[in-house]
């Protein structure tokens, strides 16, 4: 499985992930609420829709997720003044301080995975990634 680029993917995405839950989960926080509050952080009022988009992930996951946040008292949402189909979708006040020391436990596992890595180094990794994302990207479209 050493030279198996697949499983080696989807280890390192494991690995990284179940090292990222370990870090967050005292703060009532999964690694997959993360990416929305981190959203949420930089720009308050997204819908469903805009998350879905900005995280790439599919509209019933994100719904799934959404409920367990407001249930959790995470996250609430209003009804958009525009369109009443659509809701804004804003941190709780308990939630909007937290967000900051989550992502500094987030940036802390990532340090530690490219800690032998040279900043060349790293920059090529962010390189190729991108190229291999945008490639099954591009593959999907073709479809």
């Amino acid at each position: 499985m050493t030279d198996d680029l697949c499983y080696k993917l989807n280890y390192l995405g494991r690995l990284l992930l179940s090292q990222v839950n370990q870090r967050i989960r005292v703060h009532g926080v999964t690694q997959g609420q993360l990416p929305v509050l981190c959203c949420l952080h930089d720009e308050e009022g997204q819908t469903q829709k805009e998350l879905c988009q900005k995280i790439q992930v599919e509209q019933p996951t994100m719904a799934n997720t959404l409920y367990r946040m407001e249930r959790d008292g995470l996250i609430y949402r209003t009804l958009n003044e525009d369109d009443k189909r659509q809701a804004r979708i804003f941190l709780s006040e308990k939630t909007r301080p937290t967000v900051e020391v989550l992502r500094i436990k987030r940036d802390e596992v990532i340090a530690a995975m490219t800690r032998h890595m040279t900043r060349e180094e790293l920059e090529t990794f962010h390189r190729l990634l991108d190229k291999a994302m945008q490639s099954l990207e591009n593959q999907k479209s073709d479809e």
